[in-house]
């Protein structure tokens, strides 16, 4: 029995050339050459991704502390003017305001879809 150990060949296996070791070392140069271009650019747009969101965020910050003043604003009013809301709420004639109120904010909000996508 003739059989070909791992490290053997077997019956008519042709041996693979050899490459020269300095074709090997430009080969696995160029390898890491295209690894670190395929790293930079990932770097470059994780970063350009980072600036968007960081801008995204501080516009949300802006919308939120121009919000909390001007909530701020009416609290302080209605501190002033010792109104409570709760108190007035309570009564029958909120409810009646409150649906009239909602009345016109079901009318007003197509319209105003409307005038957006005209816009547009």
């Amino acid at each position: 029995m003739n059989r070909a150990t791992p490290n053997e060949p077997g019956p008519g296996a042709v041996d693979a050339p050899a490459l020269p070791q300095e074709t090997e070392a430009r080969l696995a140069e160029s390898e890491l050459r295209a690894r670190v271009a395929d790293l930079e650019a990932e770097n470059r747009r994780l970063r350009a991704l980072l600036e968007r969101r960081e801008r995204q965020h501080s516009e949300e910050l802006r919308k939120l502390h121009t919000a909390l003043g001007e909530l701020q604003e009416r609290v302080y009013w209605l501190d002033r003017w010792h109104v409570d809301l709760n108190a007035i709420m309570e009564r029958p004639a909120a409810e009646r305001a409150r649906a009239v109120a909602r009345a016109a904010r079901d009318v007003t909000r197509p319209l105003r879809a409307l005038a957006r996508r005209l816009r547009a």
